[in-house]
C-alpha cells in the first residue's frame, strides 16, 4: 500500500544525453515509420534542425536511468500490483541528439480510490520537468501509477 504522506517528495535528478541511435531505436520499436526519426536529412527537409526525439521519447530516460525501482520502493508500493495508468507529455521545445536533459522526479498527487466493483487502489501521479544543457525548459512528463490493493 502506497505511503500517501509522500506527496511533494522529490527524487534525485535524472540526467540523460540524447543519442540519435536511441531516437531511431524507439521509433523502430514502436513501429513509427516517420522518416524524421530515422534520418537527419529527412528531418531537416521537414524544417527540423536535426532528428527530433519522438513525442514518447521521455519514457527512455526515466526507465533507463534506473530511478523507478528506487521511487517505487520509497513510496512503499507493491510493484507486483502496479498498473501503468497513463502517460502525458507537455513539450516546450524540440529535443535533439546531443542535448543533455535533466529532470527531477516529483510525486505531485496521491489518492486512494474505489473502483465500481468496490476494490481499492492508490493513484500516484509523478511529474518530471526536464531542462536542457542551457537550463531551458524542454518538456514536462506526467505518469500515473495505479497500485491495486
Amino acid at each position: 500500500m502506497a505511503d500517501l504522506s509522500k506527496v511533494g517528495t522529490e527524487y534525485s535528478p535524472i540526467t540523460w544525453e540524447v543519442e540519435r541511435g536511441k531516437i531511431r531505436e524507439l521509433a523502430k520499436a514502436i513501429g513509427d515509420p516517420n522518416p524524421i526519426y530515422l534520418d537527419k536529412d529527412a528531418a531537416v527537409a521537414e524544417g527540423y534542425k536535426d532528428t527530433p526525439a519522438s513525442l514518447t521519447f521521455l519514457t527512455v530516460p526515466m526507465m533507463w536511468a534506473d530511478k523507478m525501482p528506487a521511487v517505487i520502493n520509497d513510496l512503499k508500493i507493491n510493484f507486483m500490483m502496479v498498473l501503468h495508468g497513463e502517460e502525458e507529455y507537455e513539450y516546450y521545445q524540440s529535443i535533439y541528439p546531443g542535448d543533455v536533459i535533466t529532470g527531477t522526479p516529483k510525486v505531485t498527487k496521491m489518492e486512494e480510490k474505489t473502483s465500481k466493483s468496490g476494490s481499492k487502489m492508490d493513484m500516484v501521479t509523478m511529474e518530471v520537468l526536464y531542462t536542457n544543457q542551457r537550463g531551458e525548459k524542454v518538456a514536462k512528463a506526467r505518469s500515473l501509477l495505479v497500485e491495486r490493493k
